[in-house]
């Protein structure tokens, strides 16, 4: 019986209905049947009563790596989108098969609603047939695990935990995986579920053993489970049913041998030293192991304090960082500006919140979901655990108060009662102490649905401290009447390991920023090719064929080396004479508006910040010019507010319509600092500022 919801942790695959991709004219998003074509948790099967099939959302497609974008429903081209967003799913899985876990939900006293979860996707094996194959799931014992604990495991019955990626309480594994061989018994391998898997054989049987030779494209993987076709299992099953016993002795003498030479190659090929600083990583992928190469192959004798100076940060393995963040990106078909991708990452690793504006369809939400999975925030890690540190919220345009956002006190019940996105959840998880080195991530998507101002206030507070930075949930003087304090304490400390994200459209659907959220934002709008041309070139030049597993699993980023990865010295403002001279005049101008309109202290702080912060490589070139870094941040932080009627802003601006004929104090003011900046971007926004003055009235 299903109460309110419940979730499977065992992975099941499936086969999409191509006929059933359709968009929810609710909420946009996705919607998309699959049938379920291996076995299933008994408790799952009765909880289904008969039905196999069960429904994937958009959202869940999306965070698996599908290029999809929601629009908004009062977008005037939605039927024409969403068309051509249904035709994209179908040509995209008509070939795959996909892997998940099932949640039910109920909704109403009489009906439960199935969704896939934890959703990969798999290429179809050449040999599945459509109407009759079925996949069994086999464990598969890490390479990496010692000859001598897998020996105990197979043949001494020791509880393990290599096997948490077989959640099948019922049914113990068929076959056992190891080292490229198959492991079974003549009837089968008998079990034991409690907090962990006891494997044994039946009384009187011996283990057996044959080499895996499947070809690996008739396999599907997801972490240390391998789903095998029904036919393939059988014709293992009969070699094991008549393979010669393999003894314990046996065992460890032919996979201490395997495991050593593997251990020695590696070794060989990659000598690593790790400074003090920074934890011994578990097994990483070769795409990660490179990235923090550099950082760790310095012992902390040679990290010296660096001296405050204005030049980008050296090296710790943050170039190769971003290099993973475009092959992730490219993988999943999503082309993006290589100077997008660096000015995202510093915004990241420098301000409160960043906030990706634009046009529906740039790819604003699949660059932070994108973001998140080169950092090995997402997906599942090695024990078959899924990695919570990515919190991707729909904002709804409903929200009027961060009751809706984080939960509230149930006064009559003496209760705290979160909300349903699971955001304060989250924050508490990642300020436990065994989650201080770990990242975290937080998407608002279409951010400006609602007013951010009302549903986001507590936070417009407190992001812009430094530390001691704290969520209030409730008073405390009514704490000790809170029958959940223990669960959820008055106040919640937000640490420096989370990092807030929004993405917003820019139409009648939507509400504007105030000054309050622009004084606190990276406002980023992604580039768009002029030229469709141009783009299909880009596109079909860089896009590879399909995901690459390899980069779909990074490890993640640990939180000391992001932290080697940014340039915080208090010291140091981060600013040219030049640049200062700069600000001072634009201020100038400023004041002739409106004195309360100046550029702040708190603005000046961060583009200093940004500027500091701008990734180098160990030849000391930066991946950003600092000039026309320079000239983002102006657009990104200044020129946001420069929203006002004509009488304030056109001595500023002026009024044309062509730019060859464009003359305003701010253009004057570019010429005069050829030194700090081209102002390329800038003068874009000074030029469609002045046509808006002409033909409105009104800059926005």
């Amino acid at each position: 019986m299903i109460r309110d919801s419940r979730i499977w942790n065992s992975v099941v695959i499936g086969k999409p209905v191509i006929e059933s991709i359709d968009v929810d004219i609710n909420s946009q998003s996705l919607r998309l049947q699959v049938d379920m074509i291996s076995i299933l948790p008994d408790s799952l099967h009765k909880a289904l009563d008969g039905r196999r099939q069960i429904t994937i959302w958009g959202k869940d497609l999306m965070l698996a790596g599908f290029p999809d974008e929601i629009v908004t429903t009062s977008h005037f081209r939605q039927f024409e989108i969403n068309e051509s967003r249904k035709l994209r799913a179908r040509e995209f899985f008509k070939s795959r098969l996909l892997s998940f876990t099932v949640e039910a939900v109920k909704k109403d006293t009489q009906r439960v609603y199935f969704n896939g979860k934890n959703v990969a996707f798999h290429d179809t094996p050449i040999t599945y047939n459509p109407y009759t194959s079925q996949f069994t799931p086999i464990p598969i014992i890490s390479k990496n695990v010692p000859a001598e604990r897998v020996q105990r495991i197979l043949y001494e019955k020791l509880p393990s935990i290599d096997f948490l990626a077989y959640q099948y309480p019922e049914d113990p594994p068929l076959i056992i995986g190891y080292q490229d061989h198959f492991f079974g018994c003549k009837s089968g391998w008998l079990g034991e579920l409690r907090q962990q898997w006891r494997i044994y054989c039946p009384e009187g049987e011996e283990v057996t053993c044959v080499p895996a030779e499947i070809p690996e494209s008739q396999i599907l993987r997801r972490v240390n489970l391998a789903f095998l076709l029904d036919e393939d299992l059988n014709e293992i099953s009969n070699h094991l049913l008549f393979g010669k016993q393999f003894q314990a002795s046996e065992f460890i003498k032919r996979f201490t041998a395997i495991a050593q030479g593997a251990l020695n190659s590696t070794n060989r090929s990659q000598p690593l030293k790790y400074p003090t600083f920074l934890a011994k990583p578990n097994v990483m992928s070769a795409a990660q192991t490179s990235r923090i190469e550099v950082a760790i192959t310095r012992t902390s004798e040679e990290l010296e304090p660096e001296v405050p100076n204005f030049e980008p940060q050296l090296d710790r393995g943050e170039q190769t960082f971003i290099h993973d963040l475009n092959q992730v990106a490219l993988s999943n078909q999503l082309v993006y500006d290589m100077e997008d991708l660096v000015n995202f990452h510093i915004a990241i690793k420098t301000g409160a919140l960043v906030v990706l504006a634009g046009m529906s369809g740039v790819g604003k939400s699949q660059l932070v979901i994108n973001y998140a999975r080169a950092l090995g925030l997402s997906g599942v890690d090695e024990a078959g655990e899924e990695r919570k540190q990515f919190l991707f919220i729909p904002v709804r345009p409903s929200w009027n108060d961060d009751a809706d956002l984080i939960g509230f006190y149930d006064a009559i019940h003496k209760i705290y009662r979160p909300a349903e996105t699971g955001l304060v959840d989250l924050l508490i998880e990642a300020s436990l102490e065994d989650n201080k080195d770990k990242l975290y991530l937080i998407c608002f998507d279409e951010m400006n649905l609602a007013r951010v101002e009302h549903y986001f206030s507590q936070f417009l507070s407190i992001l812009e401290l430094s530390e001691d930075r704290y969520l209030t949930l409730y008073s405390e003087k009514i704490a000790p009447e809170v029958y959940n304090r223990h669960e959820y304490s008055p106040r919640v400390p937000i640490g420096n390991n989370v990092f807030f994200v929004g993405t917003v459209n820019i139409d009648e659907s939507s509400f504007q920023f105030s000054d309050k959220v622009l004084d606190r934002a990276n406002v980023i709008k992604l580039k768009i090719y002029e030229s469709l041309r141009a783009w299909k070139a880009v596109f079909e030049e860089k896009v590879t064929g399909k995901p690459s597993d390899e980069l779909a699993q990074l490890s993640p980023v640990p939180g000391k080396v992001f932290a080697s990865w940014c340039n915080n010295s208090p010291s140091d403002i981060g600013l040219t004479h030049d640049e200062i001279d700069f600000l001072d005049e634009l201020n100038a101008h400023l004041r002739k508006i409106d004195k309360d309109r100046v550029v702040g202290y708190r603005i000046i702080r961060q583009i200093g910040s940004y500027l500091k912060n701008i990734p180098c490589n160990v030849e000391g070139q930066g991946s950003l010019d600092r000039r026309k870094a320079f000239d983002l941040q102006l657009v990104q932080r200044i020129m946001t507010k420069f929203k006002g009627p004509e009488s304030d802003f056109e001595q500023l601006f002026g009024k044309y319509s062509e730019r060859e004929q464009g003359t305003s104090e701010i253009l004057k003011l570019f010429e005069k600092y050829p030194t700090v900046s081209t102002f390329t971007y800038s003068r874009e926004v000074c030029h469609k500022k002045a046509k808006e003055l002409l033909d409105h009235g009104y800059a926005s």
